[in-house]
């Protein structure tokens, strides 16, 4: 059996492949996603009731901080699992091992820098974001700060897996770990009544499972590369390329997180008064869950288009890319519409799992409505992210990434605020606007490189260009 044969990510039928891989990315996304969104639905059903509104706001605005921090580890761990993938495909162990090495390098300066920044800006953290508890949210922060060692492992180990076209292992090891982090949620905050501590160290505990875990597989298992001790360093060319691959990924992930934060510093503060706050805040906190639930369906795509752009960028297979792309939009497409009608229309059920407070699904139902634009095309537009990235197109990532976030979101968002009446609905579309203007980018630069034909490599090009 030959090496394409062995991967059906290079042979064989396309559609099938990618949703295969895809739908592992899904689910262990949703459970990554579901972390602190427990963390949230234990401290709003079961926290001191004199406290609920605080508390859910601490943890709501607290835990914003960590997704920002854990999707720009996220984004370039995708510089690893591209890199990686790329050498996977064109069958070079060497290669693939000296991408491993490199990346366990840059991480393990990455966790350490991170874990000091939080560490010392918590408290600062949470005043920017006007939290309405600023003591409640810089305990959340720093005790999840703390355990960022662990969130830097799991994502690095899964783009590992990922970049070899394993999706399943990721999944189950996520699984495990969902379930110790509920069953230490609910021992924590309704039996020791610790309440945001409480939740703080469950999260971080449950991550810690996770990364034992994946660590003892990558040692039992067959891979396609080595893990040597003298092969973890930055060797020189592949370091590079990993950042090159990666950083404009991680940065269009904080880009567009920093711009939530931006939102999410505005609704603390949106409404006629102090008395409103809390309540709208609450309802904010509620809607950061909602909606990085929406986007893990978006993120799977991105993911999965990479991953398979990437390998067979590396075997050199330019129309089974082409297929790939087209089989993957026209799924984005009908997922979409799907999310904004769920958005749309099912705000208030959705918010209610989280939280009995009347107040808080009313506000949360409100953003919900407005982004449900976001939710209409995001999945398509990650979609060629992926791709382009896959390709070797960091650069557009990054782009797209500044106009979207500072040129569109931000602006609009902060000028919103300063109108009377201004509503969550009118925020929620304030932060679609971005969107809309990244599809805008990401389709012109599209038809330019394919008119071109400069997408691919130049062994890959038709017209022999360079």
């Amino acid at each position: 059996m030959n090496e394409k044969e062995k991967n059906p990510f290079l042979a064989g039928p396309i559609f099938q492949p990618l949703l295969k891989f895809m739908i592992p990315v899904l689910l262990a996304n949703f459970l990554q996603a579901m972390y602190s969104a427990v963390d949230l639905m234990v401290i709003g059903r079961f926290a001191d009731a004199a406290t609920v509104q605080l508390a859910n706001a601490a943890v709501g605005t607290g835990s914003m901080i960590m997704v920002m921090v854990t999707f720009v580890i996220n984004g370039l761990a995708m510089g690893t699992t591209v890199v990686l993938g790329q050498y996977i495909g064109a069958k070079d162990r060497t290669g693939a091992s000296k991408v491993i090495g490199s990346a366990i390098g840059i991480f393990a300066v990455l966790a350490v820098a991170l874990t000091m920044v939080m560490e010392v800006m918590a408290p600062y953290f949470a005043l920017l974001m006007n939290a309405p508890s600023v003591e409640m949210t810089t305990v959340y922060l720093r005790i999840c700060g703390g355990g960022l060692i662990f969130i830097t492992a799991y994502n690095v180990m899964s783009g590992i897996f990922r970049g070899i076209g394993n999706s399943k292992l990721p999944l189950l090891f996520v699984g495990i770990a969902c379930v110790v982090n509920i069953a230490l949620d609910l021992f924590t905050v309704c039996v020791l009544h610790w309440d945001v501590t409480g939740v703080a160290v469950s999260t971080i505990t449950a991550q810690a499972v996770s990364v034992i875990l994946s660590f003892v597989m990558i040692r039992r298992m067959s891979l396609p590369f080595d893990i040597k001790p003298e092969l973890i360093r930055f060797h020189e060319g592949l370091s590079g390329k990993i950042l090159q691959a990666g950083v404009p990924l991680a940065f269009q992930d904080l880009l567009t997180n920093l711009s939530f934060v931006v939102i999410n510093s505005v609704a603390n503060h949106l409404g006629p008064d102090a008395d409103a706050w809390a309540g709208i805040a609450s309802g904010y906190s509620v809607d950061n869950k909602l909606t990085t639930f929406a986007m893990i369906i978006p993120t799977a795509f991105l993911q999965s288009m990479a991953v398979f752009t990437a390998q067979n960028v590396g075997a050199g297979n330019r129309e089974r890319i082409q297929k790939g792309l087209r089989y993957m939009l026209v799924t984005a497409g009908g997922v979409g519409v799907a999310l904004a009608l769920l958005c749309e229309f099912g705000g208030s059920a959705m918010a209610s799992v989280f939280t009995d407070d009347a107040e808080t699904i009313g506000y949360a139902a409100q953003y919900l409505r407005g982004y449900a634009l976001d939710c209409l095309i995001c999945a398509s537009m990650l979609t060629l992210l992926g791709y382009f990235n896959g390709c070797g197109h960091a650069t557009l990532v990054l782009i797209q990434g500044l106009v979207g976030s500072f040129v569109v979101r931000i602006p609009i968002v902060l000028m919103l605020r300063n109108y009377e009446n201004v509503t969550l609905t009118h925020l929620g579309l304030g932060c679609a606007s971005a969107t809309v203007a990244s599809m805008i980018i990401c389709t012109g630069y599209l038809i330019v490189k394919t008119k071109n034909d400069t997408m691919f490599p130049p062994f890959m090009r038709r017209n022999g260009k360079t």
